[in-house]
């Protein structure tokens, strides 16, 4: 597609429109390299949140919605919790937690630090909070599999019955972070037409095929081309995603859409802590003062705020 130009921190439709395939591209640096050194968190940890983000990114842009799309992950393992979220403006932020002494203790580059074995038993689960009242929507499914992408293929196989394939990927080179998704999915029978198939910013007459191809291939053939992507092709930020996608699915006509931007962005303030405050019991928040106040800190940005014992009396007494 001429004229666009991208390399780091975006959400791209496209279309395999002989194969009548659907797919999703993510790519993210600064945005996840900004979310990751607030925390300064271990490798393996840094590593699978930086997936985790790369996956809340590819699959909010499936639906239509008006507020927060959330992926978390709850477990038994030394990495208990993780929490990536994106809003339906695009702002991304993430935050984990684990053992950090545990983890301390694991050799480096061992299999034990595999996503399975540092998630353990537990689930994933996909939220979406709209804005205005409207219903609430959650989705959960097991944390089985060797990696992330095994986790959310079994999603699409028990709830939605979409045939998909996922592919993730996260680094640190050149000291930086850097992350990447690829998804296709088989359109159902009628094309989808009961299914959102992103968000509004992408009307379908944005497309522009890329090569034309008269032969029809099957499913089976693009999710080989899909698999057969690296994780460096992923992440290299020198690679347009017009080459990306030509040079996967190179015999097929490929459609894709103007990307959309991602940023990191998180929503806490000082309003929101004092509404926290004011929710939990008093003498909870008493047993927190040091030195006459209390410090609370976003788990997301890791921002502080300083309550002191007057401003404390003012939020109890509103």
């Amino acid at each position: 597609m001429s004229g666009v130009a991208v390399s780091d921190d975006f959400v791209r439709t496209f279309r395999l429109d002989t194969a009548g395939v659907r797919g999703r591209q993510v790519r993210l640096g600064h945005a996840l390299d900004t979310i990751l050194a607030q925390h300064d968190y271990p490798q393996p940890v840094s590593h699978l949140l930086g997936e985790l983000i790369a996956l809340a990114a590819l699959l909010s842009s499936t639906i239509k919605y008006d507020g927060v799309f959330t992926v978390q992950t709850s477990s038994n393992g030394l990495l208990s919790m993780m929490v990536a979220d994106v809003t339906s403006t695009g702002a991304l932020r993430g935050y984990a937690e684990f053992d950090a002494d545990a983890l301390a203790a694991l050799p480096a580059a061992n299999d034990e630090n595999s996503a399975q074995n540092l998630l353990g038993v537990g689930h994933l689960a996909f939220t979406v909070d709209q804005k205005l009242g409207s219903n609430r929507y959650q989705g959960i499914v097991a944390l089985e599999g060797a990696s992330l992408s095994d986790c959310a293929h079994n999603y699409f196989h028990q709830s939605e019955q979409i045939a998909t394939v996922i592919q993730l990927a996260a680094e640190r080179s050149n000291g930086c972070w850097r992350a990447g998704a690829l998804m296709v999915q088989r359109e159902p029978a009628n094309g989808g037409n009961n299914r959102p198939l992103g968000h509004e910013a992408w009307p379908e007459t944005l497309g522009t095929p890329l090569v034309d191809q008269e032969t029809e291939e099957e499913w089976r053939r693009v999710a080989v081309l899909m698999c057969s992507v690296t994780a460096g092709e992923l992440l290299d930020p020198t690679l347009a995603s017009d080459r990306l996608l030509l040079r996967l699915f190179h015999e097929e006509t490929v459609r894709a859409y103007s990307p959309r931007p991602l940023t990191f962005g998180c929503r806490c303030s000082r309003d929101r802590m004092e509404a926290t405050i004011k929710g939990l019991p008093r003498d909870e928040i008493e047993k927190l003062i040091v030195d006459r106040r209390v410090i609370v800190t976003c788990q997301f940005c890791n921002k502080t705020e300083t309550f002191g014992e007057l401003e404390l009396d003012a939020i109890y007494a509103a």
